[in-house]
């Protein structure tokens, strides 16, 4: 996988019952701008370890935040938990 230069910290949240097994990471738009990344593209997480997800813009409601929605699939392969912070940055997956 390649990577770009852009990393982001961000706080940990809840995924929205929707999202959860559906490997997404919901993030501010302004956000993915930083990160340089559109909507479905992959973003790597780390905590203890790494995963990826694929980015979703996160609903007005929580835009502002620094944070980042996953589910507790996501969160485990990270070996990160609630409140805590991990690093985001994009991808480029192979198939």
């Amino acid at each position: 996988m390649k990577t770009s230069e852009a990393i982001l910290n961000l706080q940990v949240a809840e995924a929205q019952t929707r999202d959860v097994g559906r490997g997404i990471a919901r993030i501010d738009p302004k956000d993915m701008a930083k990160l340089q990344v559109e909507i479905g593209e992959v973003v790597e997480l780390e905590g203890k370890r790494k995963t990826v997800a694929k980015v979703m813009p996160c609903f007005p409601d929580d835009r502002g935040k620094k944070i980042v929605q996953i589910d507790g699939l996501i969160r485990e392969n990270a070996k990160v938990g609630l409140g805590e912070k991990t690093s985001l940055k994009k991808v480029e997956a192979k198939p």
